[in-house]
């Protein structure tokens, strides 16, 4: 469900996020976004509401979250009206136009303090580490996250580890849509908040998330998750962000067949139901080093499509992208 660009929030965003050289201002940003929100712009409101969640230059606060999306509801901004929706369980968006009690009326729905509660979490290997968790995602989320996902999803890209570029590579044939904080939205900052209730890895910790899918015959490769220490395409990553510790892969759909993620060094394949989510550590327990157990690909895709929301996290606060 996407909407006209306001040129108010691109600008603080721009601001927000920096880039050519220029460190990112969330203060300002924070600002400009009030001031354009007070002229209202539901957009503004709705990217307030993303910061209050994370907890951009504040602590973070869920409430308020919830009451600037109001907000940006009532202003008329369809992105919001469709969060809340799915944050109340809706099967679909009321229609545009709406009266305005009625978006108060869907954020009563929301049971924040269930959406909030840590998934449970069970651990099934130890070397390599690797856990299941229940409802990651409720089957609302799931819906949306596809949605928006389709909207943006391009050919799949690997890290060089000679150059460090992101380059599209045969080992990888899916497509993948990352969302940065410009972007990304209550949805995903409930899957990164609930992963983090569930495991202990901040939300501060964790990257861009992406929505990955999968057509017939497209596939994921033997490869690692984590960043081979000396290899010189990733040793500035290494030391501006950190070692990528953790993936958590969550299933958004039941209707395809094949496309398990395999570990090739364990012989062990799992595939979950639509809501559920793998979580495993890239890295050994006991000394923190990149872990080979941890080899795996996601096998091919043999009917249907196969969508999934993939979270890395790192061993350090990330920077705003």
């Amino acid at each position: 469900m996407d909407a006209p660009a306001d040129h108010r929030v691109v600008s603080a965003c721009d601001i927000l996020i920096g880039g050519a050289g220029r460190p990112g201002d969330p203060a300002k940003a924070i600002q400009m976004l009030l001031a354009a929100m007070r002229a209202g712009s539901g957009a503004a409101a709705e990217r307030l509401a993303v910061l209050a969640a994370i907890g951009v230059a504040r602590p973070s606060d869920w409430v308020e979250a919830i009451n600037l999306l109001v907000r940006a509801a009532e202003q008329g901004y369809r992105p919001a009206q469709g969060q809340l929706a799915v944050l109340a369980g809706e099967a679909s968006v009321p229609a545009e136009g709406a009266g305005a009690d009625l978006w108060k009326t869907l954020a009563r729905k929301i049971d924040l303090k269930g959406l909030l509660k840590a998934p449970p979490l069970t651990q099934v290997r130890t070397e390599p580490a690797i856990a299941l968790l229940s409802g990651l995602a409720t089957p609302a989320m799931c819906g949306w996250l596809i949605a928006k996902g389709g909207r943006k999803v391009a050919p799949g890209r690997v890290g060089d580890s000679k150059t460090g570029e992101w380059v599209v590579d045969p080992v990888r044939t899916g497509e993948a849509a990352g969302f940065g904080l410009a972007d990304t939205d209550l949805i995903l900052a409930l899957t990164q908040k609930r992963l983090e209730l569930a495991s202990g890895l901040h939300v501060h910790q964790q990257e861009a998330p992406h929505v990955l899918s999968y057509r017939v015959g497209q596939e994921y490769k033997a490869h690692y998750d984590f960043l081979v220490p000396g290899e010189p395409g990733f040793q500035h990553l290494l030391e501006t962000m950190g070692q990528r510790v953790a993936t958590c892969l969550t299933w958004l759909n039941n209707d395809y067949e094949g496309g398990e993620t395999a570990f090739l060094k364990i012989d062990w394949k799992h595939r979950g139901k639509a809501g559920d989510a793998m979580l495993f550590l890239n890295v050994r327990t006991s000394d923190h080093r990149p872990d080979g157990a941890t080899l795996h690909a996601g096998l091919p895709v043999t009917r249907g499509r196969k969508w999934l929301l993939s979270q890395w996290v790192r061993d350090r606060v990330q920077p705003i992208v």
